[in-house]
């Protein structure tokens, strides 16, 4: 895709986004490339924060695993970004007509406090450790906006911010140091009512490996990991699409939960 056209399909659906209306985008994202749909996303992601109106806060990591973004045709595991406007803090309501279609995931939110830059050796999970100022247990808040989710093709996604809505923040973790990161087990729910669990292993094994592999990526694409983001750092099951109305909550055992109310 030449500038043009980035530029044109970044405005059609940074319109849409607008609207808080089901998106039919589809169509115009088409056969989209992988590596043409970061420079979409990132193209979005300008025309949102357009004159202060919102900022990049931070960014998230999704489609961990093989199996979920193999059928989607995707090269590996994907990002985009978390906008101020949607980090939130655990208990925040939302009234009825939005988010559209809400899922939830838990995941486990880092508090970036040193920047990430390229040039020196590539980030591992050892490394990584040393940006991260806090760790909280949280919520990544999903919204399927679209008229037909299933014509959404993988770049498609990435083009589209991959499904996120909010970056919910839960309680701090305390001594994360410590955490048996790939044996955490979390658990979504609604009105007390489990929707589905999962193991931390699936997070790319681990939430450092996974957070590695962001700033990894980010730098690739000539960004960085910055003092201050926020990072979702994937979730430890698919999204748990609500039902109904009532209190969501994500929870990882033994140390916390994240609630939001869906109204």
């Amino acid at each position: 895709m030449d500038a043009k056209q980035i530029d044109a399909l970044a405005q059609t659906i940074a319109d849409a986004r607008r609207s808080r209306k089901p998106m039919d985008v589809a169509g115009a994202i088409g056969d989209l490339a992988e590596a043409d749909a970061y420079k979409v996303q990132f193209a979005v992601h300008d025309k949102i924060c357009a004159g202060g109106v919102d900022k990049v806060a931070g960014w998230k990591v999704a489609l961990t695993l093989p199996h979920q973004y193999e059928p989607l045709k995707l090269s590996g595991p994907v990002f985009a970004c978390i906008y101020g406007s949607g980090v939130k803090q655990s208990g925040v309501a939302y009234d009825k007509g939005y988010p559209l279609k809400p899922g939830i995931e838990p995941e486990l939110v880092a508090r970036i406090m040193k920047d990430a830059p390229a040039g020196g050796a590539p980030y591992t999970a050892d490394s990584i450790r040393g940006h991260v100022g806090h760790l909280h247990c949280g919520m990544e808040l999903v919204d399927n906006r679209y008229v037909d989710a299933g014509k959404m093709t993988g770049p498609g996604r990435i083009a589209d911010n991959v499904l996120q809505a909010a970056c919910v923040v839960g309680p701090e973790v305390k001594d994360w140091q410590a955490l048996d990161f790939p044996n955490l087990k979390g658990r979504s729910l609604l009105d007390g009512k489990e929707l589905a669990n999962g193991p931390g292993s699936a997070v790319m094994g681990s939430a450092l490996i996974s957070l590695a592999w962001l700033a990894n990526t980010l730098n690739t694409h000539g960004k960085m990991l910055k003092a201050g983001d926020y990072v979702l750092t994937g979730s430890v099951h698919p999204p748990a699409f609500l039902p109904g109305t009532g209190v969501a909550r994500t929870e990882f055992e033994g140390l916390g939960g994240t609630d939001v109310t869906i109204r």
